[in-house]
Order: structure tokens, then C-alpha cells, then sequence
């Protein structure tokens, strides 16, 4: 009011209104010092104002402080109330959640005791079973989610406890809860068990007549088919569809999968136990891996079930769900491959006791050949086993090693993985060594390498087997080898798998011998003692060969006909000519006697028959030499050319190439020169020293000078001393021809052919002289009484005679027949 007073005042001055300049100045004056006046008063007013603001602050802060300090105590009650809610409901968790484990445990035991009872009364009703588990067991599918959930809120609580250890109550808390884990494990462990038991095997009879079904090999194929059905499927891609009578198969229902995949689900990680995460591998599961191939040897007794005792362990491998799974799988598989064993082996006993009346040993060869295709029958199912788990595997067990999404989601532990490959491999490992166990039974029971080991005879080791049965023991082998040799790379893809994410590639690491499982370390193993054992047979045959007895009358018969030994070792080369890739799988990987190189240097099998052919040749030899040795025997020395004949012109006959063979790279055709030029010089030897045993005869044969020949007077009868010359000739023709015509009558020459060149060689080396000799003098009259007893033996009757030669006694009494 004053300003505005003053404005008003100093706006008439400046306006003019005032003339008087001095009361103007007064009246201005008058007006500051009112406005000094009244400004000193104000800011009175405002000290005062200020103090008493002041003094009302200090009177407020206390309430505001005392009502803060009550809106915090509000807060921290109501945060205490809830925790303390928290902590009731974490107390109650082992009430609320053990009622849903407990009707999973009496479930799962009733169910088990169903499928125990049903196994024990004989019934195999698995199907009728498995449907009627709910209503007749009670248990239903939403027990089991329940139950996985329930596993969830007692893994909370288990971890809420464990940090606050410092609680009294904590403790019992955590006992209780690890009761209650414990117990849930034990039953969906069950749970998975029961499922996997009841669901049988995994593979099933094929269905035949579809278009492009199925192929079911034939029960009594060769070597060669079952060769060319495998090349074919594993060209065309197809090898599951063209091997075994049975096919995979998904033998577990819908329900049983959502089943064991919930469990799954809720064990897998960490959740099949409690605590804190895992950070070292269980040594139980660095065990399983790793194990060299070349220390699988043979543990277990022959006939006993098994090979290896690595099969035989229990399966630990730190994930209870997983130890189920395997346990329980690995029953199955085994009871599918060995229940196929025993079947067939079954049906080739009763097939072999009605060949069993025909030929003992021929059966016997066959056994050899017929237990090595159902051998590879073996293999081609264990294939489909194999195949059937892996199966089972991919619905069961892989879907858990897929990472949830969900934030809350249990990590999977890195050691996971690898546990899951460990029980994949403890279930078909099994499979393989059953596999194993078969091949290698029959290399020692008709392959007859077990009777061979470790036997002697005169300080040297002794095979113990004969030729035919040693050549059926290795063709057994090689046929077993051909089939692990085609299939051996497929089985061991079954069994592979990679323990390595293949959706993170910091995982993607070379896989080296430490990842290699146990089942596929045995399929290295199947391939290594195969081959080393097909080895064995070949030698053994070589052996069979060179241990041959030299005596006896079917190894060196009485009338020198071929030897057994020769016609054995033709056959045995013959049947396993079909197994050129075989054999190279060998010499590939095993020094042999008569190979010691290996890998790419190793030969093929020109060498080995080589070989078979020089021992052949050497024993022969060795009996031929004991004919002559015999001193008892006028003719041995005949008998020992003879013997050397008919072999040699029998394995020239069997062996030497053929211009019509065709050529087929899996059969060996002995083309080589060094056969026909060996064994033609033996023979042409042989012959040509036989034919010197006749050359006695032409020492008779001597012509009579003219001048030597006298008559007697007046007769046309020669004189005594003359006659003389030619009956001496005569006689010593007959008694020589007589006794050589008797001796080597009994030798034994079966094939016609042969037998007629030999009869003409004989011929050739006295009957054309005699023939001029007989023409000559038989005309001539020297003797009174017994001319037609000197002339008994006309050209006409020995050439008669001679073609009645070496037909020797065909039948009995010259030596068996071969």
C-alpha cells in the first residue's frame, strides 16, 4: 500500500501537478522514509514468522519419525506373516505330497505283482495286462502325474530347508523329505520296470505279402546267397528289411510312454535326488567307457550264456531312472536273442538226428556249415534286437535330454548324457556278447579249435582234427567272418551312440577311445576274435594236412589208389574258394604261417592254397616213400609211382583251371601256372618211373642172329642148342610178364581215363617189340612137346590182358574208397 502510495505521489510530479519543486522533494522525502519505516517492520514480522516455523518443525519431526518407524514395523509384520505362512506350508509339504507317492507305491507294487504272478503261472497275456492296469490295479495315469508333481514341491522344499540350516526344526524337516523322495524314486523306478518288462520284446515275425515288404531269407541258404542278400540290401539302403524273420517294433502303448515319460521328466537333471547339483562324474559311470577292444577276452564258461564278464555287471551309473531302464531292457534283449538261440539250435538237433542214420561223417561236416549259417542267423537278429531298443530308447529315454524352456525347469546335468548312453549300451552290450558267445561256440565245438588247443604229440603241436573236418571247421569260419564283415559296420551304428549335444557345438569334440561305450568296444571285439579264431581253423587245416597218418589203408591204401587225403583237401580247397574277401579280412589283421605280412601287404588267397597244396604234395610224397620202404613188398617201389600217379592226376583233374569258369572276384580260381607246371612235372615224373618197372620185360625180348639158329638134320625143328636160345627168350617173357601182370593187376587206378593212358603206356614200352619178336620166332618150331606152352601168351592175349589192368579190387580188400 505504501509503494503503491508513493507511485502515485512520484506520478503527479512527473506529471507536472506540483509546480513546487521543494515540496515535492519533502513530500518524497516523507515517503521514503515511511517506506524505510515500513520495510523494517516487515522484516520484524518475518523473523518472528520464521522462529515460530521453527519451533513448529521442531515440534512435528518426532510424529513424522514415530509414524515411519510404524508403517516399516506394519511392513515387516506382514513379510514376517507371510514367511511364516511360507514356512508352514514347506513344513506341511510331506503331508500333503506323501499320499500321492504312497498311491503310486501301492499301485506300481500291485502291478508288479500281477506281472510276477502272470510269469510264474506260465501266462504271457502282456497286452490284456497292460489295459487292464487302471481299473484293476487303481492306478490311474493322473496318480502318476500327480506323483511327478508331488516329486517337484518336495525338491522345493528340500532346497528352501537346506538354507536355513540354522533352524531347530530343519533337520527332521529334511529327513522326512528325503523318506518321501526316496520312496517316490523306488516307485517310479518300479513304475519304469514293471512298464518295460510287460512290454515284451521288441521285434516281431515279419508280415510277408505286402509289395516291397519284408524279405525273409530262406532257412537253408548258402554262403553265396546269404552273400548276395546282403550286398544287395546294403546297396539299395535296405539291410533291416532283407536280415532275420523279425522286424522292430514299438512293443510299449501310448499310456505306458506318457507314463515313463513323466517320470523321465521328473528325474531327469538332478531331479532323481536332492541337494545341491552333482559336480564330479560317478566313477561307476567312467567305468563303462573307455574299455580297449583288446582286452575283451573271454570270462565266462563256454555254454554258460555269456562271453565277457563286463555284460555281467550291474548298471550304476548315478540316475536311478536310468539304472531301471537298462536293468530292465537289458533282460528283455537278452531273452529275445538267447530264446532265438535255443530255438534254432533246438531244430538243428532234431534235423540232425534224421541225417544222423545216412553218414555219420558227413554229418558230421554239415553240423560245421549249418551251426555257422545259424550263427550269422543269430547276428542278423541280434541286428533287429539292436535295432528294436534303439527303438524303445528314442520314445523313453531321449525326449529327457531336451532342455525345457521353462525358467523354473530343472538344468540337465552335464553328466546326464553320458548316463544315458551308458544304459542304452548296458542294454544292447548284452545283445552283442550273446552274439559273441554264439560265433565263438561254434568255432570251438564244430570248428573244433578247443580240442586243438594246447594239444601235443611228440613235443609238436597237433591240431587233432582230420582234413574233411578241419576244411568244414575253416569254411565255418570264413562263413561266420563273411557275415560279421558285412554286418559288423551296421551293428555297431545300432549300438553307437554320441554322448556329445549335437546342438551345442562346444560339445562337438572328436570322439575318441575314452567316449567309446561297452557296446561298441564289443563290436570291435566280435570282428578281433573272429578273425583271430577263423585264423585258427585255417591253420588247423594245414595242419590237418602235414599230420595226415602216413599209414593205415585209407591214408596209403593197399592197391595205391588216391589217397583220402587228396580228395579231402580238393573239397576243402573248393569250399573256400567262395570267401576271397573273407580270407583277406584275416591276412588284413593276423600273420599267418604262411603270410606273415599284414594290412595291405598281406596276400590273397593264392597263397594259402599254395601252401595247403605244397603240404599236400609233401605228404603224399611221405606215404609214397613208405611204400618203397616196405621190403615185405616186392611192388613197393611200383606202388609208391602208382600212389603218386593217381593223386597227381587227380588234383590236376580237380584244380587246374578251366577255360568255361567264369570269373567272379568273391570266388578264387586257381589260375596261376605254378600249379599245373609243380604238379604235371610230379606227375610226368611219376609216370615215367612207373613205366621203367615194365622196361624188364623187353630184356627177353632180344632178336637171335641167323647165324645162332641150326636145324636139326633132315627136320625142320631147331637144334637143342638153338632152341635153347629162344625157349630161354620165351620163358623169361612169360615168367617176367606173369609177375609183373600179377603184381601191378592189383593196383588200383579209378579213373578210366587215367587208367587207359597208363594201359597204353605199358603197351608202348614192350608190346610192339613183342609183337616182332612173337611174329618172328613163333613160327619157328623149337620145341618138340611144349611149343603152345612157350607161345601161351600171343600179342593178341596181352594186349587183352593189359586192358584188363589196374581195375585192382574196386570193391573191398585194396583200401576204402574215397
Amino acid at each position: 500500500m505504501v509503494v503503491e502510495t508513493s507511485s502515485v505521489i512520484l506520478s503527479q510530479v512527473l506529471s507536472g501537478e506540483y509546480t513546487d519543486a521543494r515540496s515535492r522533494i519533502e513530500a518524497l522525502s516523507k515517503a521514503l522514509s515511511k517506506m524505510d519505516h515500513t520495510t523494517s517492520e516487515a522484516s520484524r514480522c518475518c523473523d518472528a514468522l520464521a522462529k515460530r516455523s521453527n519451533h513448529l518443525d521442531s515440534l512435528t519431526s518426532p510424529a513424522s519419525d514415530a509414524s515411519a518407524l510404524l508403517s516399516q514395523s506394519a511392513s515387516n509384520l506382514g513379510s514376517t506373516l507371510a514367511k511364516l505362512k511360507d514356512a508352514r506350508d514347506k513344513f506341511e509339504t510331506v503331508r500333503d505330497c506323501e499320499p500321492a507317492i504312497d498311491r503310486l507305491r501301492d499301485g506300481v507294487r500291485a502291478m508288479e505283482d500281477q506281472r510276477k504272478n502272470d510269469r510264474k503261472g506260465g501266462l504271457r497275456r502282456q497286452a490284456a495286462f497292460r489295459d487292464k492296469n487302471a481299473a484293476a490295479l487303481g492306478l490311474s495315469e493322473q496318480d502318476v502325474y500327480a506323483a511327478a508333481d508331488s516329486m517337484e514341491i518336495l525338491r522345493d522344499a528340500f532346497d528352501y530347508f537346506l538354507d536355513r540350516k540354522s533352524w531347530r526344526s530343519t533337520p527332521p524337516a529334511l529327513q522326512q523329505l528325503e523318506r518321501v523322495h526316496k520312496q517316490g524314486v523306488s516307485s517310479m523306478c518300479t513304475l519304469i520296470t514293471t512298464h518295460l518288462l510287460s512290454a515284451g520284446q521288441a521285434i516281431r515275425l515279419k508280415r510277408t505279402g505286402q509289395k516291397d515288404g519284408p524279405l525273409i531269407p530262406e532257412k537253408g541258404e548258402t554262403a553265396e546267397m546269404t552273400r548276395d542278400r546282403l550286398t544287395k540290401a546294403l546297396q539299395n539302403r535296405d539291410l533291416l528289411k532283407s536280415i532275420g524273420e523279425y522286424e522292430e517294433q514299438q512293443p510299449v502303448e501310448s499310456r505306458p510312454i506318457r507314463e515313463m515319460r513323466a517320470v523321465f521328466e521328473c528325474l531327469g537333471g538332478e531331479g532323481h535326488h536332492l541337494g545341491p547339483a552333482r559336480k564330479t562324474e560317478p566313477s561307476s559311470l567312467t567305468e563303462v567307457f573307455g574299455v580297449p577292444a583288446n582286452r575283451v577276452i573271454r570270462t565266462e564258461k563256454v555254454g554258460s550264456g555269456g562271453y565277457s564278464k563286463l555284460v555281467k555287471k550291474s548298471l550304476k551309473t548315478g540316475f536311478a531312472q536310468l539304472d531301471a531302464y537298462g536293468e530292465a531292457r537289458k533282460e528283455v534283449a537278452f531273452k529275445s536273442i538267447d530264446g532265438y538261440y535255443r530255438r534254432i539250435k533246438t531244430e538243428r538237433k532234431k534235423r540232425a538226428e534224421k541225417r544222423k542214420s545216412f553218414d555219420e561223417e558227413g554229418n558230421k561236416d554239415d553240423e560245421a556249415d549249418i551251426a555257422a549259417r545259424d550263427a550269422v542267423r543269430c547276428l542278423e537278429h541280434a541286428m533287429v534286437v539292436v535295432a528294436g531298443e534303439k527303438t524303445v530308447y528314442k520314445a523313453m529315454v531321449a525326449p529327457s535330454l531336451v532342455q525345457a524352456q521353462d525358467e523354473d525347469a530343472i538344468p540337465i546335468s552335464p553328466f546326464y548324457r553320458k548316463a544315458c548312453v551308458a544304459a542304452y549300451s548296458h542294454v544292447v552290450a548284452a545283445v552283442v556278447d550273446r552274439t559273441m558267445d554264439i560265433i565263438e561256440i561254434v568255432f570251438l565245438k564244430e570248428g573244433g579249435i578247443g580240442q586243438s588247443s594246447g594239444a601235443e604229440k611228440e613235443g609238436k603241436a597237433y591240431s587233432g582234427l582230420k582234413v574233411r573236418t578241419a576244411a568244414s571247421a575253416a569254411v565255418a569260419g570264413l562263413r561266420m567272418l563273411d557275415g560279421v564283415r558285412m554286418l559288423g559296420p551296421s551293428l555297431a551304428k545300432l549300438c553307437d551312440m554320441p554322448i556329445d549335444d549335437p546342438k551345442d557345438p562346444s560339445t562337438r569334440k572328436h570322439n575318441t577311445a575314452a567316449k567309446m561305450s561297452v557296446a561298441s568296444t564289443l563290436c570291435i571285439a566280435i570282428h578281433r576274435t573272429t578273425v583271430k579264431n577263423c585264423a585258427k581253423t585255417l591253420e588247423n587245416l594245414s595242419k590237418s594236412i602235414q599230420e595226415d597218418p602216413n599209414n593205415g589203408t585209407k591214408h596209403r591204401p593197399l592197391d595205391a589208389r588216391l589217397a583220402s587225403v587228396s580228395s579231402d583237401m580238393v573239397r576243402a580247397i573248393k569250399i573256400i574258394s567262395p570267401f576271397v574277401s573273407a580270407y583277406k579280412s584275416v591276412t588284413k589283421r593276423r600273420a599267418l604261417p604262411w603270410d606273415p605280412n599284414i594290412g595291405d601287404e598281406a596276400g590273397e588267397i593264392d597263397s594259402y592254397v599254395r601252401f595247403l597244396i605244397m603240404r599236400l604234395l609233401s605228404s603224399l610224397q611221405t606215404k609214397a616213400l613208405n611204400y618203397a620202404k616196405d621190403t615185405e613188398d616186392e611192388t613197393g617201389q611200383a606202388k609208391s609211382n602208382m600212389f603218386m600217379i593217381n593223386n597227381t592226376y587227380y588234383l590236376l583233374q580237380q584244380l587246374a583251371p578251366k577255360e568255361e569258369n567264369e570269373k567272379d572276384t568273391e570266388i578264387y580260381i586257381m589260375d596261376g601256372d605254378w600249379f599245373k607246371e609243380k604238379v604235371t612235372t610230379v606227375y610226368n615224373s611219376e609216370k615215367n618211373k612207373y613205366l621203367l618197372h615194365w622196361e624188364g620185360i623187353n630184356s627177353h625180348l632180344t632178336e637171335v642172329s641167323d647165324s645162332s639158329l641150326e636145324y636139326q638134320k633132315n627136320k625142320n625143328i631147331l637144334s637143342l642148342e638153338s632152341g635153347r636160345l629162344l625157349k630161354e627168350r620165351f620163358k623169361g617173357f612169360n615168367d617176367e610178364f606173369q609177375h609183373m601182370f600179377d603184381c601191378h593187376n592189383k593196383l588200383s587206378v579209378i579213373d578210366p581215363i587215367l587208367r587207359k593212358q597208363l594201359q597204353d603206356g605199358v603197351k608202348n614200352v614192350f608190346l610192339r617189340q613183342y609183337e616182332k619178336f612173337f611174329d618172328k620166332y613163333s613160327k619157328l618150331r623149337f620145341s618138340k612137346k611144349n611149343q603152345d606152352d612157350y607161345l601161351k601168351y600171343p600179342p593178341k592175349t596181352v594186349d587183352s590182358m593189359l586192358n584188363t589192368m589196374y581195375g585192382g579190387n574196386l570193391t573191398a580188400g585194396g583200401g576204402e574208397s574215397t
